[in-house]
């Protein structure tokens, strides 16, 4: 490993290393580039080298230099480029003239970034191709002895880090400066090394060397058929054997090559290696998405019973590792498939054959299998709806059904709502689409099961109303279940679809809100109460009759024992104290400008409501009460103090010579709050000494 002191002693460029100077640097790289004086703009261009050779001598390199490099650069005119070209190369020349292990990933930080970032780094390289490339065949030597020599996994695994990243600038750079990095076969015995190797090298290493393999100068001049043969001399491997086919269909299959044999052969070597063996099988699948990637830009130039043939089997292999217990050969197998399915549908002599083979088989599927969605996604995107509920006239109904499972809930609600919509655009008549979408999700609602309506509710509904709001008032009009109803009014709710729900044509009746406040479904009730609590917009006035429901929500369910409905009770009081605070203080800075008439009837409503709030909170605070009652009342009184206490509040009442929350709440709980300190439950004398504290402490500001 290198060591600290080489890395400190070796030679950096010195520039202004402040964060304020390299900014102010940056800052005039605009000015200075657009001048015309040479002399300023060569010494800020070996000013940004500088900076970009210190960006790459650190460990990681220092993205954020670089991206000021990259900045500064930004502002040079291509013209001006080969005025420059001599200054950069010479500061980049004598970074790479330094020796020793220690410097290794800084250069091959460096020529990643050169050739992927730099403006004309590419033209630096090539001007001191001979440095460069002796530093490369250097490294790469000491690379593969290092991992060689240690057996330390943490070792390893960071040696071939830094293997992967020097082969990606090999592979970039070998075709055009061959005679240069192949000097004495150096590099070429490497390769031949890591194929042959059995056990240390990984899968991701040997594809890369296969593309290293391949792009050297002696394979690069053979044909297709002669790389095929020749590569299989290589190694016995079966992993480098696997990775070199990796290697010649990334090198070879372009849409110039003409030859249906080859294609055809190579899809049944590569298939060939089929196994058990899970590490083989990541090769093959990620063999086979190569080819299938290639085959989308090339399948014209194939016969069409031979293109068939190759779909097909392709296809064949997809469906058959759908359910691979690997995630790589699973995802691999989706890519193959849609590549595959892809190309079929654009050859027209073939196209209705597959589509025709792919229904019968989804027709004997359930749709839950593996792979089953992602092909009815994929043929979406080339058939209509109507079409495929031909094929399946239960899908829509099976994948309602599979809302039963947590598991399924996601993807089944996701495959029918892109259904839905779809076949929306399609389907002149309204009415139809809505027997055969809209109707089973209201009658699912009104008579299933609670886990049933409640992943309806929370993954079908929203993604419905989203794509089509104007649905809910039809939602609202096929059924006349309360229960249903409250569901579809607390989703619209959430969307923003229905504000002032209690205004002069309400969108819900308030006494079936009543109703389903005192609901046996804890769930109907909180959602009663998210009704009434949640608003997108938070500075629009709550109404009397909204604080009357609140309260009657608050006196029927405040024995309630289950945790989970408490703290969910309170969730939603919060962002009803913040509506009450965002509104008022609102409606108060516009009383301050003379433009509010309501604030005097809001202020005195607001008032009362909290009064009797708080005294609420306290009549349930005596210690013979449930915990339950305790535990919510002291819990709105904390709250309540907590989000109404604060600055702009108090400054606000004092411009208007109001009373604060604070002071309502401290003339009216204080004996109570005391009282509380006796409590048999830690949580409530903890609360009750917080908020005396924040009483008292802000009381005293307020009167100072």
């Amino acid at each position: 490993m290198p060591s600290r002191s080489k890395k400190i002693l070796s030679p950096i460029p010195s520039i202004p290393n402040d964060e304020k100077n390299i900014t102010d640097l940056i800052r005039q790289s605009q000015t200075i580039f657009s001048s015309s004086n040479q002399n300023d703009i060569k010494s800020l261009c070996e000013q940004l080298i500088d900076i970009l050779i210190i960006s790459s001598s650190t460990d990681p390199p220092n993205t954020s230099l670089r991206k000021c490099v990259v900045k500064g650069f930004s502002h040079l005119p291509e013209s001006q480029y080969e005025n420059v070209l001599d200054e950069c190369t010479k500061r980049l020349e004598e970074f790479f003239k330094r020796q020793g292990k220690e410097h290794r990933l800084e250069y091959i930080s460096m020529l990643n970034y050169l050739i992927e970032n730099f403006p004309f780094g590419l033209v630096c390289i090539l001007k001191i191709k001979d440095t460069i490339c002796n530093q490369l065949i250097t490294i790469g030597q000491e690379l593969w002895s290092d991992i060689q020599s240690t057996n330390v996994p943490h070792h390893r695994f960071n040696l071939f880090q830094q293997l992967q990243y020097y082969l990606k600038v090999i592979v970039f750079l070998l075709p055009k400066v061959h005679d240069e990095l192949e000097q004495d076969n150096i590099i070429s015995r490497i390769i031949h090394q890591m194929l042959n190797d059995e056990n240390t090298v990984t899968l991701e290493i040997r594809l890369t060397c296969s593309l290293v393999w391949h792009l050297l100068k002696d394979n690069e001049q053979l044909s297709p058929h002669e790389k095929l043969n020749q590569m299989k001399k290589v190694t016995c491997v079966i992993m480098s054997r696997l990775a070199l086919y990796f290697g010649l269909i990334k090198t070879t299959m372009t849409n110039q090559l003409l030859d249906t044999n080859f294609f055809v052969q190579l899809l049944e070597e590569v298939l060939a290696f089929k196994t058990c063996d899970a590490t083989i099988m990541v090769g093959v699948s990620k063999a086979l998405e190569t080819y299938s990637e290639a085959l989308t830009s090339s399948w014209r130039n194939l016969h069409t019973a031979s293109l068939e043939n190759i779909i097909q089997k392709l296809l064949t292999f997809a469906w058959d590792h759908f359910s691979y217990n690997v995630e790589t050969v699973r995802h691999c197998s989706a890519n193959i498939y849609s590549n595959a399915f892809k190309i079929s549908m654009n050859h027209c002599d073939i196209r209705q054959s597959i589509i025709d083979s792919q229904l019968t088989l989804l027709k004997q599927l359930p749709w839950q299998k593996d792979g089953c969605s992602l092909a009815y996604h994929t043929l979406l995107d080339y058939l209509s709806v109507s079409d495929i509920i031909k094929w399946n006239s239960k899908l829509a109904e099976s994948c309602l059904m599979a809302m039963n499972d947590r598991g399924l809930a996601s993807e089944a609600s996701y495959l029918y709502c892109v259904l839905c919509h779809k076949h929306r655009e399609e389907e002149k008549s309204i009415d139809k689409w809505k027997q055969i979408w809209l109707k089973p999700v209201i009658d699912a609602l009104d008579t299933s099961t609670p886990l049933h309506r409640f992943l309806i509710a929370e993954y079908i509904l929203p993604k419905i109303l989203k794509g089509h709001p104007e649905y809910l008032q039809e939602l609202k009009e096929i059924t006349i279940n309360p229960r249903t109803l409250i569901v579809c009014t607390r989703i619209g709710r959430t969307l923003g679809l229905c504000p002032n729900i209690f205004s002069s044509n309400p969108f819900i009746e308030h006494d079936l809100i009543r109703q389903g406040i005192t609901s046996e479904d804890e769930q109907i009730c909180l959602d009663c109460l998210f009704i009434l609590c949640e608003n997108p917009k938070t500075t629009e006035y709550i109404s009397q009759i909204e604080f009357e429901l609140i309260k009657y929500f608050l006196q029927m369910n405040i024995d309630n024992g289950s945790t989970s409905f408490r703290n969910q009770v309170l969730s939603l009081l919060k962002k009803h104290f913040i509506r009450i605070k965002d509104s008022w203080l609102l409606c108060a800075r516009q009383k301050l400008k003379k433009t509010d008439q309501d604030f005097d009837d809001l202020t005195e409503r607001y008032r009362n409501y909290l009064k009797w709030l708080i005294n609420w909170s306290c009549s349930n605070l005596y210690l013979e009460g449930s915990y339950s009652q305790r535990h919510l009342s002291i819990s709105i009184l904390h709250w309540l103090i907590h989000l109404h206490g604060n600055q702009g509040i108090e400054t606000i009442c004092q411009k208007l010579k109001l009373y604060t929350f604070i002071e309502l709440i401290y003339k009216n709980s204080m004996e109570y709050l005391f009282n509380c300190l006796w409590d048999t439950y830690e949580d409530i004398r903890q609360y009750s000494l917080d908020i005396i504290i924040k009483l008292n402490v802000s009381f005293y500001f307020f009167h100072k």
